[in-house]
């Protein structure tokens, strides 16, 4: 039994669900504020099932034309002391070869994968939504209304669908900006080996992903609002590193002056239902576990397929197979913003006595140690791998 779906959002989450739910012979028209996509983007890891996923979907070989070398990544103290040296081949060896990439450039391979099988409306919201016996009228921004069986929420951390039609649902503050971006020069940076400098209160990490190009990310403690915050960007990430090396000081100055920078306040979704009738909520709009988890795209292809394997069990029943995957998705939710408190608590240091204990114990660990810290959380269970509700 085909059905009529309405995705909200085409980002990653969006497309995923769009890919799987057009193969399964359901028509999907995909809705997105933004007049236009680009590759641009802040960088990602794609970790795990979300590489698997993407593996089953064919898309494999355009993700890793689109990626970066990752070979090492050295954990490092504010004066250039190593703390501790990541093989990412060794931490991998358990799980799928990890991804880097832009979230851009992730978004382009999936949307050049399904542009031609779905409807996409850019420069397009939902203005309105009208429960009418088993289907929903959607009002969209133009005036234009489509009836859908199924509306798939996935606009975000912000989704202003989520806050007027899904209620209980909170959005927790995590108290961190995120700064990163692109910076493109030819600098004498090893290609693939990264370095992360932890201090109390902040994160700065130096991926050199080309030879003309680096990306840079930086978490910092801030309690301010989003839009003040963004205003006084790049006055905070300078101040906050002016002890740094003059290298790293010059770089920051030439990533303010020249880079591509995205400004962004971390929150978590917490969500008691995935679930309002026809509507569903999917990816950062239902459970972002903030990019501190490491597994924020992973995660959202992981919900997308989840998704679409219960409509493809009971496309018939709509309102069961929506109930599955909210009672699949809220123990993994669970588990992956309780790693991202856990990895701010780490990587983050509050003060200088959590500093001075991550230091000692990061640098004392076995292999084994960073096997359990770096990838166990990561993983799911057999029974969650294969969409088990029980």
């Amino acid at each position: 039994m085909k059905k009529e779906i309405l995705i909200s959002g085409g980002g990653i989450a969006g497309l995923t669900a769009a890919k799987l739910l057009s193969q399964q012979g359901h028509h999907v028209t995909v809705i997105d504020r933004a007049p236009s996509f680009t590759k641009a983007g802040f960088l990602i890891s794609l970790k795990s099932f979300g590489v698997k996923i993407m593996d089953e979907l064919g898309l494999t070989a355009k993700l890793l034309r689109e990626s970066s070398p990752s070979e090492y990544a050295a954990f490092t103290e504010s004066n250039d002391q190593v703390i501790q040296q990541i093989s990412y081949e060794k931490m991998n060896k358990n799980t799928e070869r990890s991804v880097l990439i832009s979230r851009g450039s992730l978004h382009h391979v999936l949307f050049e994968n399904i542009k031609d099988e779905v409807k996409v409306l850019l420069n397009t919201t939902i203005s309105r939504l009208a429960q009418k016996g088993n289907t929903t009228i959607v009002t969209l921004s133009d005036g234009k209304e489509i009836t859908a069986d199924l509306v798939i929420v996935s606009e975000g951390l912000r989704s202003s669908t989520r806050g007027q039609y899904f209620k209980g649902c909170k959005v927790e503050d995590f108290n961190t900006l995120y700064m990163g971006g692109q910076l493109k020069f030819l600098h004498g940076y090893t290609v693939g080996s990264f370095k992360i400098y932890i201090d109390v209160n902040k994160m700065l990490s130096i991926y050199p992903v080309a030879p003309d190009e680096i990306a840079i990310q930086c978490y910092i403690h801030h309690e301010g609002e989003l839009a003040t915050s963004s205003l006084n960007a790049a006055e905070l990430l300078g101040s906050s590193f002016s002890e740094y090396s003059q290298e790293i000081r010059d770089l920051l100055s030439r990533f303010i002056a020249n880079g591509l920078m995205f400004v962004d306040k971390m929150g978590m979704v917490n969500a008691p239902d995935l679930v309002n009738g026809n509507l569903v909520l999917l990816g950062d709009a239902g459970y972002c576990p903030t990019a501190l988890s490491g597994m924020g795209a992973s995660l959202s292809i992981y919900g997308a397929k989840a998704l679409a394997y219960f409509i493809g069990k009971t496309p018939e029943n709509i309102s069961s197979a929506c109930k599955n995957y909210n009672t699949l998705m809220q123990p993994i939710i669970q588990k992956f913003q309780g790693n991202a408190k856990k990895n701010a608590a780490s990587f983050i240091p509050s003060n200088e006595e959590r500093l001075n204990q991550f230091v000692h114990s990061f640098r004392s660990a076995s292999d084994e140690d960073l096997q359990k810290i770096m990838t166990d959380p990561i993983l799911l269970t057999e029974d969650q791998l294969n969409f088990k509700t029980s």
